[in-house]
């Protein structure tokens, strides 16, 4: 348990230190998260932000299936992994016939007639004002 009360948390402002804050304790580094002007009223800290997660997790979704190789997560590191853990040998990086590695599409990519459907769809969509910002 720590020494530290919920009470103490409450009424201690975002500038003050923790008692012992880089001499007995070992987190030295303050969280750039503190300059937020709510942060220091949260209770619990380490709460995840969940709009922006899902937001990350839509993106490198979209971007990989899109097939954007400067935004994708599918890159020549992640092929490795796969190779190490996964059993997928379609997967796995080739070398031609002059030496050069390339990776082989997945088939979790979509093919270009896909991706204009995908697009014109999203083109139409209408949300109300708000709810989908930055969609281009």
């Amino acid at each position: 348990m720590s020494k530290f009360t919920e009470e103490h948390i409450r009424s201690s402002s975002h500038n003050d230190k923790i008692p012992g804050f880089g001499v007995t304790q070992n987190w030295v580094k303050k969280s750039i998260f503190w300059e937020l002007p709510y942060w220091h009223t949260n209770l619990i800290r380490h709460n995840l932000d969940v709009m922006h997660i899902e937001k990350n997790f839509f993106d490198n979704i979209f971007y990989t299936t899109m097939d954007c190789p400067d935004r994708s997560k599918d890159n020549l590191k992640d092929r490795l992994d796969i190779q190490l853990y996964c059993k997928k040998p379609n997967l796995y990086l080739q070398h031609d016939a002059s030496g050069r590695v390339y990776k082989p599409k997945g088939t979790y990519y979509l093919f270009k007639k896909q991706q204009q459907e995908v697009l014109s769809w999203m083109e139409e969509l209408s949300f109300p004002d708000g709810y989908a910002s930055n969609m281009s």
